[in-house]
């Protein structure tokens, strides 16, 4: 599929894994989720809400380098800062799909066996390393057009509606603090 050899990166908050096992997914198939591209793996190792939702607004300039999109005042600091993460490095199995439909990501139904593993004592820091070497930028919430804030919290909304929030405190905890139009009467915003 890749190439013989080719690297790939799972970000993870959880340090000392020598297999890195399928767990239930938000496709709905439990899978090992790599990428290509550790800027990219290691966004995952922090967990801004719980399973079975996911926020990770990420995209890619023209020279596909990761933009990291804050929908809320300072959010990648406030989410990354003080975080560590692991980054595991392995090799493709067999049966790698892209379920997501991100370029740089691939996804496996087995087990795959690591073959290093990197600590990253505080995600921030290194996000802003990655920034200055160029492959890593932030667009900053003062940034983003209000079109697109707008977008947002209608597509927040649509995703949560399927569930009562009240199963889900820390889900709904992230929506008050930091969406609350997304939890507010006013539908219309």
């Amino acid at each position: 599929m890749m190439g013989v050899g080719v690297l790939l990166y799972h970000g993870s908050p959880v340090g000392g894994l020598d297999i890195l096992s399928p767990e239930l997914s938000e496709h709905g198939t439990p899978f090992v989720y790599v990428a290509t591209d550790p800027v990219v793996a290691l966004l995952y190792a922090v967990k801004p809400v719980p399973k079975p939702f996911s926020y990770y607004p990420y995209g890619f300039d023209e020279n596909s380098h990761v933009v990291y999109s804050e929908y809320f005042e300072d959010a990648f600091r406030i989410l990354y800062q003080g975080q560590k993460g692991y980054l595991y490095e392995c090799e493709e199995t067999a049966d790698m799909t892209q379920p997501t439909h991100i370029a740089c990501a691939y996804a496996s139904s087995h087990a795959i066996k690591v073959r290093r593993v990197t600590r990253i004592l505080d995600l921030y820091e290194y996000y802003m390393q990655q920034s200055d070497k160029g492959v890593f930028s932030i667009r900053r919430f003062e940034d983003v057009p209000q079109a697109t804030y707008a977008h947002i919290v209608k597509t927040l909304r649509s995703e949560i509606a399927p569930y009562n929030l009240q199963d889900y405190p820390e889900m709904q905890q992230f929506l008050l603090r930091y969406f609350p139009l997304v939890v507010g009467e006013d539908k219309n915003d």
